[in-house]
């Protein structure tokens, strides 16, 4: 190999990993940086999440176990917009379900997708005693 055809290589790898890393956080049916589980929890109320889901209201009592599910195959956040944050964020991966998070604390807890946006994905989780 001729000493300008490895340069060009190696030039051209910090490039190609640029692309994959923004195209992996776009979404698709890659992982969204979780275990990307597609079965939930023993007992877990599952909620559906996808692009277009607003207004998402969610009841449930103190102690459930909930889990998010990415029902159209792309990579989503759950992310508290109460202030201060009401939970850590968590990660949905495309096609697959968000890690288990159990409530304690009654309550009611605005979300949305740090991804796509609140004007198209949001929710409330209610957590009644």
């Amino acid at each position: 190999m001729t000493l300008h055809k490895h340069a060009f290589r190696l030039a051209a790898f910090p490039f190609l990993f640029s692309l994959v890393a923004a195209l992996s956080a776009c979404g698709g049916s890659g992982s969204g940086g979780t275990t990307g589980s597609t079965v939930p929890a023993t007992g877990a109320t599952v909620i559906n999440w996808f692009v277009g889901a607003t207004n998402v209201a969610t009841t449930v009592k103190a102690g459930a176990t909930v889990q998010w599910k990415s029902t159209d195959g792309m990579a989503h956040t759950v992310t508290s917009s109460s202030s201060p944050s009401a939970f850590a964020e968590l990660d949905v991966a495309g096609g697959g379900l968000s890690s288990p998070f159990v409530v304690n604390t009654p309550g009611t807890f605005p979300y949305f997708c740090a991804i796509h946006g609140a004007r198209v994905m949001n929710g409330t989780l209610t957590v009644t005693p």
